[in-house]
């Protein structure tokens, strides 16, 4: 049988899951746009896009504010989302009920 604190831990870890695939989704929507700078969403793509901005946006621009790009010549390379995506990743397997 499983306790009710695991049940909770269950539920902690398939939220942090479902944002962790938004996070991995916003990176590659990033790339795409980096490539073809032209390409516009439309339809259900474009709502779907705004719901993982919108999920995405509050700790990806706070730690872009507390954590400076690093330079490397002429390119600007922004850590925020690999760390958050570490964090994140970081705390599924501390609260894995398994």
């Amino acid at each position: 049988m499983s306790s009710p604190t695991d049940t909770i831990l269950l539920v902690v870890y398939y939220v942090l899951f479902v944002f962790y695939l938004f996070i991995i989704g916003r990176l590659v929507v990033e790339v795409v746009r980096g490539f073809a700078r032209e390409w516009r969403p439309a339809g259900g793509a474009a709502v779907s896009l705004e719901l993982m901005y919108r999920v995405t946006d509050p700790p990806v621009n706070l730690l872009k504010r507390l954590i400076p790009a690093v330079r490397i010549g002429n390119i600007s390379l922004d850590l925020s989302m690999m760390i958050l995506l570490l964090v994140v990743y970081i705390v599924m397997r501390v609260v894995d009920p398994r």
